[in-house]
Formats: structure tokens, sequence, C-alpha cells
């Protein structure tokens, strides 16, 4: 068998400087076009803002830390709460024309989470209410600070709360219409309740505790 070895690739003179020459301009390039935008913010060519190679360098380096429990009230996405975690839910009797208001105690902070539904209506343009909060209690003279978060008609409605400030918090309920209907609230969170015949629950509702 004979092999043949290969002759030595011969380049003129004059290929070879045109090659040197065309890789010089070519990483010349690729250092103002690409590398000085990218690693240390100076764009002269104006080619890094086109692409967005020059925020690469602007950019600073994130840390994410723990996030510690902050105290009540506070304004970070970590709460500590000052109540135990409860559950309840309340049977509200509602006569034709009858109106009441049923709160909770919550301080600043404080969550809880609710739903409630009215049972035996017709209209649901016959039910009002008004979910509020106020300070309670107050020092003789003071007035009361009163937070308006939902007032409107329907027969239904859930969401959230986290109290702004320290006092009561919950519904006045209104029916309007011609018979007793039931509002069934369900509630769970970080609240205390207010005992039957205090202002806030002054109809002597009582809950039952999940």
């Amino acid at each position: 068998m004979i092999i043949e070895t290969p002759s030595a690739i011969k380049v003129a003179p004059r290929h070879l400087v045109v090659l040197t020459l065309t890789a010089a301009l070519v990483a010349t390039a690729i250092t103002f076009l690409a590398f000085l935008p990218a690693e240390y913010g100076y764009d002269p060519t104006g080619f890094g803002q086109l692409t967005g190679l020059n925020r690469i360098a602007a950019a600073e380096p994130v840390t994410v830390a723990a996030v510690a429990p902050a105290a009540a009230g506070g304004g970070t996405a970590a709460r500590a709460a000052t109540v135990a975690y409860r559950s309840d839910t309340i049977e509200i009797p509602l006569p034709p024309d009858g109106e009441l208001e049923y709160k909770v105690q919550m301080k600043p902070g404080d969550s809880l989470v609710y739903s409630w539904d009215v049972e035996g209506f017709e209209n649901p343009e016959w039910f009002y209410y008004d979910f509020h909060g106020e300070t309670w209690p107050r020092p003789d003279g003071e007035k009361a600070k009163i937070a308006e978060y939902e007032q409107k008609t329907g027969v239904k409605s859930s969401g959230s709360l986290i109290a702004p400030f320290q006092g009561i918090h919950g519904w006045y309920l209104q029916n309007q219409g011609g018979k007793p209907v039931t509002v069934h609230l369900k509630m769970s969170g970080f609240y205390q309740l207010v005992p039957p015949g205090e202002y806030g629950n002054l109809e002597g509702i009582e809950a039952s505790a999940k």
C-alpha cells in the first residue's frame, strides 16, 4: 500500500497579509461593538445602546437576603401576627327592613380573609352593605377614624383585609326586602371577636369556630 503524504499548503505572501488584516479588523470591530459596551459601558459607535449591550455593564449584582418577620403594621411582605390564627362561621339573621353591624377587633397589620352570601333574597339590589373600619374604643372627646373599604348592594362578597389601624373592622348590613334573610359569613385570619352585646356586635351575634 502506498500512502501519499499531503504536501504543505502554500499561501502567497499577499494572501497572508490580507488574512492577517481581516482578522485584525474583525477583532477590532468586536472590541468596539460588543466588548467595550458590555464590559465597561464605553459605547463610541452607539451599537451598544442599539442592541442593549451597554445595560450589561450598568447592571449591579442582586443579593437575595432572607426576609425577617416584620412587626405588625410594617411595610414588608412578611408580618408577625400579634394574635393567634383562627377561623369562624357566623350566621346573621336579618328581619324585613332590619339592619345591624357586625365587626371584629384588629390591630394594625392584622389580616383576615372573608366570604359571605345572603340566603333568601330575590333581588340583589334590596340588600345593602358597608364594609368599613373605625377606631374603638376611643378616649372621651376624640373623633373616630373611619376607613371605608366597600359600599354597595349585592348578595355576596369575598376578599381580604389588612387593618390600617387598631379598631373594629366589619360590616353594616341592611335588609331592604320584605322578608327575613340570613347572612352566612366565613372568616379566617388574625383578629379577635367582639363579645356579644359590645359595640361592634350590639345584636349579640354568636360565632361558631370551625
